[in-house]
């Protein structure tokens, strides 16, 4: 038998979710149900939704025994089912590359952050959505730490999709005291692996990376406490991450 490929394949664990009729109850990026999440399940989405179109998902048959094809649990077929998958399979983590960043912080100005290679480490933070009360949390912890996290050594941005308006807004009502940049296309956002949904509505995970000054991963934080988080970074840095 051939060896699967580590880098494209995620061996499962199993666990209990409440799944949706046509998403997998072991794994929900198991689509063809193999064990395994792999690019050929983005691939089963992406040719249903070539041949049949998006859709709201009818009621299962019976004895079907084909891809479940709801992996967002919404309920119907779109784009964001396969995107999620391809995310998942290029999850970026300590030791890769950093995906590149050029993005429009909340004044309009392009903010580069291979700037800081060789210079500074980075930590670059994703959060859901402006003026919700966990990110406005974190945000403000985030801006009360910002000289602390600088005499770390490293520069503090935060990053969500929403547009340079919302973030000025929302910097402006907060006095914010680092950059928010403004990820509108997703890109970055898709390419940190950091990109869900929330009631049909795309948006960041929350999901911090520390970025070295040789432009690698350095530390990963998911499953953020917004109470807490700011505290968990600094101790990283002085940590020597």
């Amino acid at each position: 038998m051939a060896k699967r490929n580590p880098r494209w394949i995620e061996r499962l664990e199993r666990r209990e979710l409440c799944a949706a009729d046509w998403q997998n109850a072991v794994n929900r990026l198991d689509v063809n149900s193999s064990g395994f999440v792999e690019p050929l399940d983005a691939l089963v989405v992406i040719n249903d939704i070539n041949a049949r179109g998006v859709r709201t998902l009818e009621a299962k048959p019976t004895n079907y025994s084909g891809p479940l094809l709801d992996v967002n649990g919404d309920g119907a077929l779109g784009p964001l089912d396969a995107l999620m998958i391809i995310n998942s399979l290029n999850q970026v983590g300590v030791g890769s590359a950093a995906p590149v960043v050029r993005l429009p912080n909340q004044d309009g100005e392009m903010v580069d952050l291979t700037s800081f290679i060789g210079k500074k480490n980075v930590v670059l933070y994703f959060y859901p959505r402006d003026n919700t009360p966990g990110c406005t949390v974190e945000a403000n912890d985030f801006s009360v730490r910002k000289a602390q996290i600088n005499a770390l050594g490293a520069e503090l941005f935060g990053v969500s999709v929403d547009n340079v308006q919302s973030h000025a807004d929302f910097a402006d009502q907060h006095k914010l005291t680092f950059d928010i940049l403004a990820d509108t296309s997703k890109e970055v956002t898709t390419a940190y692996g950091a990109l869900t949904e929330i009631n049909n509505t795309p948006i960041a995970k929350r999901t911090t990376f520390i970025i070295g000054q040789d432009g690698l991963i350095k530390k990963v934080f998911t499953d953020v406490d917004v109470l807490i988080h700011g505290e968990e970074v600094v101790a990283a840095l002085q940590a020597g991450i």
